[in-house]
């Protein structure tokens, strides 16, 4: 009888002490109960006549807006007064097209991107000076190689990347994403041989006339067994610490919400860090990982919204109404065609015949590049999943491949009706009146990559595409004349998550050179403004919760030193961003 009771006692501690600390592990970061936001210019996007002088924050949520007396007496003992003094609030920034796991990824790796060598000598040196701080059989992975910023940067052969490093591995990625080189030990540990057969047309390892391989690989589908082998190579502690710093530095950049264009990873264990850092209440295996010191602790963060990739539909959830306001999967998102700077942009008229397509970029003369699927697999693609009710997007830069997306749209709308879909283009390079009038039957709505015109312009222009193509390059007055709304991105890891940098250049059209280009296309700054905040809040069917200021919304702002309706044009990417702040909650 002793004994039992003994047990029972023991049960009962054990049992109350595990449900102490579960209740614990369900503690969450301490949050503003109410906050008034005063003395400051307020944009609220949502065309008021007069900016209001204060906005009042309880739990998370814009209860009211007014003057400050108003205001004022709604507060009480808890509330945290922020005085803005003098700057300018309005709705956080919306990344809507951007790569966090990729960006994850790179984070730490060397960087050999123009924006950091001015010319092929000095990124060369630091090549050969960096494989130094790499042990024997380690590899040495490189990203932003790009010869386009880097002017007289050419294709490195394999003979001379085995020069540099002899005894280890080597990855370069472009700055575009699109091209790879390695080295014969690379290609070693990756089972690559010449005599391997390419993924795909499109996708492959370049031989030279003799058969060898050159070093050189082209595009998503050969490069696949470089990233399951350096996954692996990096350890979960160096991912995870990559990955905070990752989504802290979004935020420092004015972002309160980012939007996975194709999440690329092989599994679903990275999706447990996401929802941990992003979903509105934590999870207790979660809680538990960042109590032993897996996981880094919860604290106030960006929101996170995921297409995944069409060669990932496995990481789909049962249905799209899953996750939370914070935390969801919108859709799936499949490439009809490449890049402007590897010849895999899908086009009418064949690229521009130059030395830098020659000698840097390698595309043969008369190329214009081919699709990545075939038509009929793009109609059954996009008719599977409109069926199973997610959103969809799709890659598109050349005017080929983006006509032939539209078709795929058009064929399944014929049947079922896709318009409440909200269907995405991505990136739109060379969008055609004619194809933005289809997308406007339909409803579809275009993501811009802003920023090939500010890096990549003059190239475009005198060595890519040529002057006529080049100066019709990202219509997005047209865009928005036809009725469309739109949404910015830097295509991050690409380039930097910079919203004032992207508004910036949608306002003045201008090369990094100083030249204008598409003369027309210009928006002005609050078109600009609504493009990275209510508009891209509209792409992903959150324009009722955040994107404007509004009663009822999510507290989602950001701070900045000086407002962008009144700054110079030439001087808006200057503007600094002060504070973020999501659900009435800092950033930090």
């Amino acid at each position: 009888m002793k004994n039992k009771f003994k047990f029972g006692v023991v049960l009962f501690i054990a049992l109350s002490t595990l449900f102490l600390f579960s209740k614990y592990l369900r503690i969450d970061f301490p949050k503003e109960k109410s906050s008034i936001f005063f003395n400051g210019k307020i944009i609220t996007m949502e065309g008021d006549s007069k900016s209001p002088e204060a906005i009042f924050v309880e739990d998370g949520f814009i209860k009211s807006l007014g003057t400050k007396d108003k205001l004022f007496a709604l507060k009480n003992d808890k509330t945290s007064l922020i005085d803005l003094q003098g700057k300018t609030l309005l709705p956080g920034f919306i990344d809507s097209h951007t790569h966090p796991a990729l960006s994850t990824f790179l984070h730490n790796m060397v960087d050999l991107s123009g924006f950091t060598h001015q010319n092929s000598e000095q990124l060369w040196s630091h090549l050969s000076t960096e494989i130094n701080n790499f042990e024997k059989g380690e590899w040495m992975i490189c990203r932003g190689f790009d010869p386009i910023l880097v002017k007289g940067l050419d294709a490195p052969h394999i003979d001379f990347l085995d020069s540099i490093a002899p005894e280890n591995p080597i990855l370069i990625i472009s700055q575009s994403l699109h091209s790879f080189w390695t080295n014969s030990r690379g290609f070693e540990l990756a089972n690559i041989s010449k005599d391997t057969p390419d993924p795909t047309e499109m996708s492959f390892y370049e031989k030279d006339k003799n058969g060898e391989l050159t070093g050189f690989i082209a595009e998503q589908e050969a490069i696949k067994p470089f990233n399951e082998m350096l996954e692996e190579s990096l350890t979960p502690k160096v991912m995870i610490q990559a990955t905070r710093e990752v989504f802290d530095e979004y935020a420092r950049n004015g972002n309160t919400t980012i939007v996975s264009a194709g999440l690329t990873i092989k599994d679903k264990k990275p999706l447990q860090l996401y929802e941990h850092f992003s979903a509105e209440k934590p999870k207790l295996l979660n809680q538990f990982l960042s109590f032993i010191g897996y996981f880094p602790k919860r604290k106030p963060s960006v929101r996170h919204f995921i297409y995944v990739r069409h060669d990932r539909a496995f990481l789909l959830p049962d249905s799209p109404e899953n996750g939370d306001d914070f935390y969801r999967f919108l859709g799936i998102k499949h490439w009809y065609d490449g890049s402007p700077y590897t010849g895999s942009m899908y086009l009418k008229e064949p690229y521009e015949v130059s030395d830098l397509t020659k000698n840097g970029l390698q595309i043969p003369e008369g190329y214009g590049g081919k699709r990545l699927v075939e038509k009929n697999d793009m109609i059954d693609f996009v008719e599977r999943y409109q069926k199973l009710g997610w959103q969809i997007a799709v890659h598109v830069q050349g005017d080929q491949a983006i006509e032939e997306t539209i078709y795929a749209f058009e064929e399944v709308n014929n049947n079922r009706t896709i318009t409440n879909s909200r269907h995405r283009l991505e990136h739109c390079l060379l969008l055609s009146d004619t194809s933005i009038k289809r997308m406007k039957v339909l409803n579809m709505t275009p993501s811009i990559h802003i920023n090939h015109l500010y890096y990549y312009g003059e190239a475009l222009k005198n060595e890519i595409i040529g002057e006529e193509r080049a100066e019709k390059i990202l219509p997005i007055a047209s865009v928005q004349n036809n009725g469309l709304k739109f949404s910015l991105h830097a295509d991050q890891p690409m380039f930097k998550s910079d919203p004032l940098r992207l508004i910036q250049t949608a306002v003045l059209r201008k090369t990094k050179e100083g030249n204008l280009m598409g003369d027309g296309e210009q928006i002005d700054i609050l078109d600009a403004l609504k493009a990275m905040t209510i508009h891209a809040a509209w792409q992903i069917k959150m324009e009722d919760k955040i994107g404007s200021i509004k009663e009822g919304k999510f507290a989602d702002f950001v701070i900045l030193d000086k407002n962008p309706l009144e700054t110079p044009s030439n001087e808006l990417e200057k503007i600094q961003v002060l504070k973020t702040f999501v659900h009435g909650n800092e950033l930090k």
